[in-house]
């Protein structure tokens, strides 16, 4: 069923976020230079009237709402269109609540469109063509694996005995691996948990030469070029994109991120989502909690 988003829209691919979602950081993910170059001016608020013979009335200041122009490497997002949750529904959006359009507008590259399904996976959006016949729903539980870059290096030995305790229910088996030469620190090192059914989830450190464009928008403190990459593979045999491999990986994302909080703890740094976007500690905790 085609998706029926207001005129002013169309011929434009849109991106539909849950209503209040940080497009500038989505953007500054990807984008570290990406900047409104016409900030969106929000609708004010209607204040109520005062007095008994104005119960029930309110007042509109005069305002209007006024999308806004983010430049966005060689394209530009408009936006916001606001949806109410009854308007989203009618315009054939699967959402429960209200959403946030924003139209591109100039050259589609693929970086972009790459950033425009990344961003709606991360914010559990979708992305709808300019042709409107078919949407892109990204799986926000697709990509659960999580990379710590911190500035202190830890040795195996020290790696171990912090992770073991996270991968709770697997056979956990380390291992040392050749450091590259003229590589200063410890030696580099892998952790498997094997689990039953569901995979294995795999923590490898090393020093990083591909830091995510998302941590130059930090402060240098916040982060350093050791990277510690937990990442979850599937069962042998099994397609990664199988009913049964979605079920594997929600069961041991809760493992990804107590392994990663472990080390986080231990380490400091920042982490960072296979998307490329910054996952706060708060989020982190929330991440550890097994789905019911």
């Amino acid at each position: 069923m085609d998706v029926a988003l207001p005129a002013a829209l169309d011929g434009r691919h849109v991106l539909a976020l849950p209503a209040g979602t940080d497009l500038l950081a989505l953007a500054r993910a990807w984008f570290p230079d990406a900047a409104w170059e016409r900030a969106p001016v929000a609708a004010p608020a209607a204040r109520p009237m005062t007095g008994a013979r104005f119960r029930g009335m309110v007042v509109d200041d005069g305002g209007a709402a006024a999308p806004g122009r983010l430049a966005l490497a060689a394209a530009v997002i408009v936006g916001p269109h606001p949806l109410s949750v009854d308007e989203a529904r009618a315009a054939r959006l699967r959402t429960d609540g209200s959403v946030d359009l924003y139209a591109l507008e100039g050259e589609s590259t693929p970086q972009v469109t790459a950033w425009c399904v990344a961003a709606a996976r991360r914010s559990g959006g979708t992305l709808v063509p300019a042709g409107r016949t078919q949407v892109v729903v990204p799986d926000p539980q697709a990509a659960p694996g999580l990379t710590l870059w911190s500035p202190v290096p830890m040795s195996p030995g020290d790696v171990l005995p912090l992770v073991r305790p996270a991968m709770i229910g697997a056979r956990v088996a380390p291992s040392e691996l050749p450091t590259p030469s003229g590589t200063d620190g410890p030696p580099e090192c892998a952790v498997t948990a094997q689990f039953e059914y569901d995979g294995a989830v795999t923590l490898r450190s090393s020093r990083g030469t591909d830091v995510p464009a998302v941590l130059t928008t930090l402060d240098w403190r916040e982060y350093g070029p050791w990277a510690y990459r937990v990442r979850w593979h599937p069962p042998d045999g099994e397609d990664p994109d199988s009913a049964l491999s979605a079920i594997a990986r929600q069961r041991v994302a809760p493992t990804i991120a107590r392994v990663t909080a472990a080390l986080w703890r231990a380490a400091g740094g920042t982490v960072v989502d296979e998307g490329g976007f910054v996952v706060e500690p708060a989020e982190l905790t929330r991440r550890a909690v097994p789905p019911r």
